[in-house]
């Protein structure tokens, strides 16, 4: 069985889907199997042997994890001159070596390079494992070298389920609502619940739409929303430029991300041209990207800057400019 294993196995695989679509933790169940000592028939470890104890614990000396380090928001080219030297030496304990990667789309340049290198000329009995939301954000050198599973969104009713079945009898959460509003992953939608992102949501929509009606300061909105992470408020914005669109479009309300504030929208959209929207849903998307990314930015500047076209798509001077 495991000189079957060894002549199938390839030597680069590509999770690739939506957050929040379990690419981790399939990744994880993966790497565990292939450092099981009594791998299971379906491709399960055991559990129970050293190998899986050890790759529970994060300790297996034959796996390694890359992921950008405390305080970074990439994965520099040092870290993979250390996979380079981790692949070096034979494994100690399993059949394979392996390494999971991710967010992989976070590499620098020079890393990517540095691990295109080792993918043209992969060590033997070496898995390794790239996991990315941002398939296209990969080099296409990286992407062709891997072979490549894409992880789908599931069924809207096997997504409700799952994530009913999930949810606290406490949490008066709608399991549709919320896979709406997280992108369709239902892990994500779950973490939506359990951080209680949608009271976080709620705020700032309501300081967006009282910007808009000129009943809330700029600076004093930006100085608040420093306090958090600037991740998900600029996904927010994203998808309410693209309903706005929906809407200029004269699309139905039920075909919305943001249902939930569709009447605030109408009333905005109003108030808006195509050609704005479509700038502040392209700025809030880049800027999401350069906040995730491999770009050294000013967070201020950043939120001011979103914020400032937000103003523009609504303001009356230019309503009656154009």
């Amino acid at each position: 069985m495991a000189s079957q294993i060894v002549k199938r196995m390839p030597h680069a695989i590509l999770l690739a889907g939506p957050v929040g679509m379990g690419k981790r933790a399939f990744a994880s169940n993966l790497i565990q199997a292939l450092s099981c000592e009594y791998p299971q028939k379906g491709g399960y470890g055991c559990g129970s042997c050293s190998g899986c104890r050890l790759q529970c614990a994060g300790s297996h000396p034959d796996n390694m994890t890359l992921s950008p380090k405390e305080g970074k928001q990439t994965i520099s080219v040092n870290q993979i001159r250390q996979l380079q030297s981790h692949l070096a030496l034979k494994a100690r304990q399993s059949l394979f070596k392996t390494v999971a990667i991710f967010p992989a789309e976070e590499m620098t340049l020079n890393a990517a390079n540095s691990l295109l290198k080792i993918l043209e000329e992969p060590p033997s009995k070496t898995v390794l494992v790239l996991i990315t939301s941002a398939f296209l954000q990969l080099p296409i050198t990286i992407r062709s070298r891997c072979q490549q599973f894409f992880f789908a969104p599931l069924k809207s009713q096997e997504a409700q389920v799952w994530l009913q079945q999930r949810l606290s009898s406490s949490m008066d959460l709608d399991p549709m609502t919320l896979l709406m509003l997280s992108g369709g992953g239902p892990l994500r939608a779950l973490e939506y619940a359990e951080q209680d992102f949608l009271s976080y949501r709620k705020d700032f929509l309501n300081n967006l739409f009282s910007l808009a009606q000129g009943e809330l300061d700029l600076f004093e909105m930006v100085k608040n929303c420093l306090k958090n992470d600037l991740g998900e408020p600029l996904y927010w914005m994203s998808t309410l430029a693209g309903d706005m669109l929906r809407l200029r479009s004269g699309v139905s309300k039920r075909f919305l991300v943001n249902r939930d504030v569709a009447d605030s929208l109408q009333l905005l959209v109003r108030r808006a041209t195509f050609e704005m929207l479509f700038t502040l849903q392209k700025k809030a998307t880049c800027n999401r990207e350069m906040w995730k990314g491999q770009i050294n930015i000013n967070s201020q500047l950043l939120l001011e800057g979103i914020l400032i076209q937000w103003l523009m798509c609504f303001s009356e001077s230019h309503h009656e400019h154009t």
